[in-house]
């Protein structure tokens, strides 16, 4: 099996970094397109393997997808994709030549950045030394005050994207978003799509949103390839 970690724009890349068994990938060219690969791959048994080694795996091709993205663009593909033959992928570069071409024209110059928000909650009054009535009004306060207290959250995870967004020019730039859901957790996640030489004066730029709004304690990773923004 032709194990596949990413496609990519011709000409192939100069680097030629270890695959997920400790071999050099190779890259494959159709028309404008370059496939990362790695020959020889049991996919069935990469399935089979124990939980660590298996993590390791999928650490390694994740590893390599990023060292591919600090030099280009490209298209990450999700651990496991494999064909069957050259034939089979050449004949999938072909017929999904135009969307693949027409992603990587999109996403060109974008990384994916994991934007992280922790809101510190303020103190509720207890109402634990009430009783009777004045319990049961304490304990309703108390709910009313927690929801006002995520509505307001929510406002202000949508301010801050909009401030991103009011601060790079449209006319050149497109961000997107996407909110991940956290159960049982305040956290905020949100994956964000922008053009990476914006981001440091991005990142200035909100921290007078984040001095003004002390209660969040916000962080971004480090650019990613762009896994969730994929057509």
């Amino acid at each position: 099996m032709l194990y596949t970690f990413a496609i990519l724009l011709a000409p192939a890349p100069d680097k030629v970094p270890l695959g997920i068994t400790g071999k050099p990938i190779q890259y494959l060219q159709c028309d404008r397109l370059i496939a990362a690969i790695e020959a020889d791959v049991d996919i069935e048994a990469l399935k089979l393997l124990p939980e660590q080694s298996l993590m390791q795996a999928i650490v390694q091709h994740d590893r390599l997808i990023c060292e591919l993205f600090n030099d280009r663009t490209l298209l990450p593909l999700r651990f496991g994709t494999a064909f069957v033959s050259i034939g089979a992928l050449e004949t999938y570069l072909k017929e999904e030549g135009d969307r693949l071409l027409a992603s990587l024209e999109r996403l060109d110059g974008y990384a994916e950045f994991l934007i992280t928000g922790s809101a510190i909650a303020p103190k509720a009054e207890a109402a634990a030394n009430l009783k009777g009535k004045d319990y049961l009004l304490a304990k309703r306060s108390q709910y009313l005050q927690q929801e006002q207290w995520r509505s307001q959250l929510q406002e202000e995870v949508l301010d801050y994207r909009q401030m991103i967004t009011a601060s790079l020019n449209p006319d050149l730039y497109k961000p997107e978003f996407q909110h991940v859901e956290t159960q049982g957790s305040e956290d905020v996640r949100v994956y964000a799509l922008l053009p990476r030489s914006q981001v440091e004066d991005l990142q200035k730029i909100l921290r007078s949103w984040e001095k003004q709004h002390s209660h969040w304690q916000i962080s971004w990773s480090a650019a990613l390839p762009p896994y969730h923004f994929l057509n």
